[in-house]
Formats: C-alpha cells, sequence, structure tokens
C-alpha cells in the first residue's frame, strides 16, 4: 500500500475518523500485547519490583491528562460543539 497516496485520497475527517478507531479498536496482537505487558508489570511488582510500562515497551506513552469527570449534559455539549450541532 502507498501511504502517500491513500493519505491523498482520504479528507481530514475521514483521517480523524480512522485514527478514533484505531485509539478505540487497536489491533488484535496490539491488545494481547498490552495485556501480557501489562500482567508481568504488574507480576514483578508485587514482588517488590517497580516497574513502568515504558520499562518493558519502549513504544508505550504514559498517560499526560487526568481523566475528567462530565455530567452527561456536559458530554452532550462537548460532542455537540465538535460534531456542529449534529
Amino acid at each position: 500500500m502507498d501511504v502517500d497516496r491513500w493519505l491523498d485520497t482520504i479528507t481530514a475527517k475521514q483521517f480523524d475518523e480512522w485514527v478514533a478507531y484505531a485509539q478505540l479498536e487497536p489491533n488484535r496482537d496490539d491488545r494481547l500485547l498490552e495485556a501480557l505487558t501489562r500482567g508481568l508489570v504488574c507480576l514483578c511488582n508485587s514482588w517488590g519490583s517497580n516497574l513502568k510500562m515504558s520499562d518493558l515497551d519502549p513504544y508505550y506513552e504514559e498517560q499526560k491528562e487526568q481523566a475528567v469527570e462530565l455530567t452527561p449534559q456536559q458530554m452532550f455539549d462537548r460532542m455537540k460543539a465538535y460534531y456542529g450541532g449534529v
């Protein structure tokens, strides 16, 4: 597959949707690798280690933002603003 040609044929919105889908539904093998890595980190830490996911997976990125609790109305308002009043 020619990635440059593919990027030239899709819209920015389609690309954003593709990225969002990839984040919500990662590849099965990627999910398995992350589950195994998390399990190994938990097991090692239960034995007294001080491991982080990034110690075993150099491509792992720690989440930097804090989760924010939203009311249903706040979520609706954000979705409405993002999707233009759909």
